[in-house]
C-alpha cells in the first residue's frame, strides 16, 4: 500500500460562484484562512496557504427530502459487503423522517421513524438474535404526541430488492427502553473494535454528553439502551458528533467555540483530550457537521462544516484537518451545488474511503444543500486536489 501526494504551491484566491480565478502571491508567514464576505453571486475569501484549487462541484445529488417544504439536515453512507452497486445513502429530514437512496441518486424509500429526527449514523455488525446485522440509527428529538426523546434503529437488509424491504425496524418512537435525554440534539455511533460492542452518544443541546450501549433486547427483533457514562462536557450548544472507531476517539463540535476530542471507550477517561478548530482558523460562525475520512493505515482527514452566516451572506465551507495526532489544520474547500452556486446553511456532512464504491474509487464526501433540501455527493479526489493524500491499494 502507498500514499500518493501531489506537489503544492502558495496562492491567493478570490472566488466567485460563476467566476473562478487565482493568482500566485508569495508569503513569508503562513496565514490562516479568513472569510472576507459573500453575496448570493460571489463567495469572496482571502486564503493564503499551500493549495491550488478551492471550489468543488458535486458529481450528483439526491432528490429533495420532505413531504412539503423539506428540511434536510444530516447524511450517512452504507457500503454493501458483497455488492458495492447496492450501497446506500441515508439522509434525515427534520420534519418528515429518514430518506434512502441508491448510488444512482434514486430514492428507494422514506420512513417516518415515529418522531422528529435529529442526526443519523451507520455501523456494521450489531449482534441481534445470534447474528450480525448492519444498522442505521437516528435520535428522535421529540416522539410524536409525547414530550420524550428516543433512539430509532433500523436493520439494513443486504438482500433488499426494493425500498419496501431495505430496512427493518428495531426501535422507533413507540419502543420501550430506548429513551434519550429530553430534547436530544447531537448524535453519533461508535463501535469498539476490541469488543465489537456498538454505542450511541447524544446530548440535549447543552449539558451532559451521554453514552449508551446498544444491544439486543432479548427478543432478537429489537434493541434496548443502557446508559454507561457521561463525558465531562461543560461547553455550550453542540450537535456535530463523530467517532473514530479504529483510533478510539470521539469528537464533539461545540458550535461557537471548537471541536473537542475524547476517548470513545467507556472504560477510558471521560475528560477532554484536545480542542481544535478554534476561532483562529477563520470560522465565520457555527461548527456544524463533522466527519472522518479514514484510511486503512490509520491516517486520513477530519472534516468540519463552517456553516457561514446566510443572514450576513457568508457562504458555508469545509475546513479539513489531519485525522491523526493533534488534528492539524490543512485545507479549506468550498463545496458548491449542482449549478455551481455557493452552499448556504450547510448542516451535516459525511465522508468515507472505500475503493469499491461505484464511481468513487477514491472515496466520497456527502454535503447538505440547505437551500434545496438535498444531499450532494462529491469525489474525494476533487476535494483533495493537489494538497491532500489519495490512498491507493
Amino acid at each position: 500500500m502507498k500514499l500518493v501526494k501531489n506537489t503544492t504551491l502558495v496562492i491567493f484566491i478570490m472566488l466567485a460562484a460563476l467566476l473562478s480565478s487565482c493568482a500566485s502571491k508569495p508569503v513569508v508567514q503562513q496565514l490562516k484562512p479568513k472569510v472576507i464576505g459573500a453575496t448570493k453571486k460571489a463567495v469572496v475569501l482571502e486564503y493564503t496557504e499551500t493549495r491550488t484549487d478551492f471550489l468543488v462541484k458535486p458529481v450528483f445529488q439526491t432528490g429533495r427530502t420532505g413531504l412539503l417544504s423539506g428540511d434536510a439536515d444530516d447524511p450517512a453512507v452504507w457500503v454493501h459487503p458483497t455488492d458495492p452497486a447496492k450501497s446506500l445513502i441515508f439522509g434525515v429530514d427534520k420534519e418528515d423522517g429518514l430518506w434512502v437512496w441508491d448510488f444512482s441518486g434514486k430514492e428507494l424509500t422514506h420512513i417516518d421513524a415515529g418522531g422528529k429526527p435529529g442526526n443519523v449514523d451507520v455501523r456494521t455488525g450489531l449482534m441481534l438474535g445470534g447474528k450480525k446485522v448492519d444498522i442505521v440509527a437516528l435520535n428522535l428529538r421529540r416522539v410524536h404526541f409525547k414530550e420524550v426523546s428516543k433512539i430509532a434503529v433500523f436493520a439494513i437488509n443486504p438482500d433488499y430488492t426494493s425500498g419496501d424491504d431495505v430496512l427493518t425496524i428495531l426501535a422507533d418512537g413507540k419502543s420501550e427502553n430506548t429513551e434519550l435525554q429530553k430534547g436530544t440534539y447531537g448524535f453519533g455511533l461508535y463501535k469498539n473494535p476490541k469488543t465489537n460492542l456498538i454505542y450511541a452518544f447524544e446530548n440535549a443541546s447543552t449539558g451532559p454528553i451521554s453514552q449508551y450501549l446498544i444491544e439486543d433486547d432479548g427478543t432478537g427483533k429489537g434493541i434496548k439502551l443502557t446508559h454507561v457514562r457521561d463525558l465531562e462536557y461543560t461547553g455550550e450548544t453542540c450537535e456535530g458528533m463523530v467517532a473514530d472507531d479504529e483510533l478510539g476517539f470521539f469528537y464533539v463540535a461545540e458550535e461557537d467555540t471548537a471541536v473537542h476530542k475524547y476517548y470513545a471507550d467507556p472504560e477510558m477517561s471521560s475528560a477532554p483530550i484536545l480542542s481544535f478548530a478554534l476561532a483562529e482558523d477563520g470560522y465565520s460562525r457555527d461548527r456544524e457537521g463533522i466527519s472522518l475520512f479514514n484510511y486503512p493505515d490509520g491516517t486520513g482527514y477530519f472534516i468540519v462544516v463552517d456553516q457561514g452566516d446566510a443572514s450576513n451572506q457568508i457562504a458555508s465551507i469545509l475546513r479539513i484537518y489531519e485525522r491523526e495526532g493533534d488534528n492539524k489544520f490543512v485545507k479549506t474547500v468550498a463545496i458548491l451545488d449542482m449549478d455551481g452556486n455557493p452552499m448556504w446553511d450547510e448542516d451535516g456532512v459525511d465522508s468515507l474511503y472505500s475503493a469499491v464504491l461505484p464511481g468513487f474509487p477514491n472515496g466520497i464526501v456527502i454535503g447538505h444543500d440547505g437551500d434545496h433540501s438535498k444531499y450532494t455527493i462529491y469525489d474525494w479526489k476533487d476535494i483533495a486536489g493537489n494538497e491532500l493524500n489519495i490512498y491507493s491499494e
